[in-house]
């Protein structure tokens, strides 16, 4: 609806409804009055007036909370100045309602399984837990007592909702639902301590796990090549499992997308010998361009290559707590021991940030013991002592 002006009543200002974007219906009996509908549906009085020479915009109250009659003697008792501008919120929707609109807003700079999530959390958590509350009415109380309650058994999942949260209501302040001074009840809240989830294979236990794979690949089992590509490039699963002959140029692949956006990935002598191998043994239907590199047979899900990963984790004897996500945390682990830097096994990974490879970087007590040896020979040496 376009910005109109009328003569208001009540009953047209709660017949209002609200549009994918905000509008304002001016009262042709005073002068700078306004009912301002949002988006989320909140309706305020605005008051517009010029102060040394500027346009100022005043918030009156809420709708139906101050009725047309009411505002205009607010709006009219400002224009004569006969009193100061009442200390009136912007009507704060209740949080399922904005929720609706943070999600079609904000949700279109997620990437689909990042909506996926988004929505659970929202869904599962924050609309039980603050549900029938507005915004403006949510304290700080009533958020730790909800966080705390959740990171007994989920610290994990009570950190992601709790960055859900944080961003929604910054977004109803940005977005003028909520004044600017309003101070956001999560602000304070401290996250849970992320426990570091991961371990990588050792030389013996990738020994294994390389003759079970060789096996398994004799066999023509397109997961078992999928699982060693991982551990030769350090690839997530979902970037392997939408990989496609297109994707993989001479001496690098060019991903279309992954968790961090569109990025490359350098191949090693080793996996470029491998993949020409692996494309040399599939039907020539399945070397095109547009043909997937690893055409599961159950179709190009998770679960196609878990249910190949948990029987040769067996297989080889490996530990039951071992992930296939621990294959790339393998790939940095060994890149980092064999005298690596954190910034290039960062690159290599695709990590924003070399703070998150950091995490990753396990070190055997044979590389620490090394890397020991090695400075004590040079702190000896710097001080003119032989080592006996």
């Amino acid at each position: 609806m376009a910005n109109l002006a009328l003569s208001l009543t009540d009953r047209a200002c709660a017949r209002t409804r609200p549009e994918a974007r905000e509008y304002a219906l001016r009262d042709i009996r005073q002068p700078g009055l306004a009912l301002r509908v949002q988006p989320c549906g909140a309706k305020s009085w605005i008051m517009r007036t010029r102060k040394d020479g500027r346009s100022v915009r005043q918030v009156l109250g809420s709708f139906p909370d101050t009725d047309v009659s009411t505002a205009r003697r607010i709006a009219a008792a400002l224009m004569a100045g006969d009193t100061p501008a009442p200390a009136a919120n912007p009507a704060a929707p209740l949080f399922e309602v904005f929720q609706a609109e943070h999600e079609r807003r904000a949700g279109a700079f997620y990437k689909p399984e990042g909506l996926r999530t988004y929505q659970s959390y929202v869904s599962r958590r924050l609309i039980p837990a603050f549900g029938g509350m507005r915004l403006d009415a949510i304290t700080r109380q009533d958020v730790v007592r909800w966080f705390e309650g959740y990171s007994v058994t989920r610290p994990g999942g009570a950190n992601r909702a709790l960055g859900i949260l944080r961003h929604l209501l910054s977004c109803a302040t940005a977005w003028g639902y909520l004044p600017p001074d309003w101070r956001n009840p999560t602000t304070g809240v401290r996250m849970n301590r992320r426990r570091i989830v991961g371990t990588f294979l050792s030389e013996d236990e990738m020994a294994r796990f390389g003759e079970i794979l060789d096996q398994r690949e004799a066999e023509k089992c397109t997961a078992s090549a999928l699982l060693r590509f991982l551990t030769l490039t350090g690839c997530r699963v979902s970037e392997a499992i939408t990989l496609e002959w297109r994707d993989v140029l001479t001496d690098r692949l060019k991903l279309r997308d992954s968790k961090t956006g569109p990025r490359e990935v350098i191949l090693g002598a080793s996996a470029i010998r491998f993949l020409k191998k692996h494309r040399i043994g599939l039907p020539l239907r399945a070397r095109s361009a547009h043909s997937f590199v690893f055409p599961l047979e159950a179709g190009q899900r998770y679960e196609s290559v878990r249910s190949a990963w948990l029987a040769i984790r067996q297989q080889a004897q490996l530990p039951a707590k071992l992930r296939i996500h621990d294959l790339r945390h393998s790939f940095a682990s060994h890149a980092i021991m064999s005298g690596e830097t954190l910034f290039c096994t960062s690159r290599l990974l695709g990590h924003s940030r070399v703070q998150m490879t950091a995490r990753y970087a396990h070190l055997a007590d044979g590389a620490l013991s090394t890397a020991s040896e090695k400075l004590g020979t040079l702190l000896l040496a710097q001080a003119g002592i032989r080592s006996g």
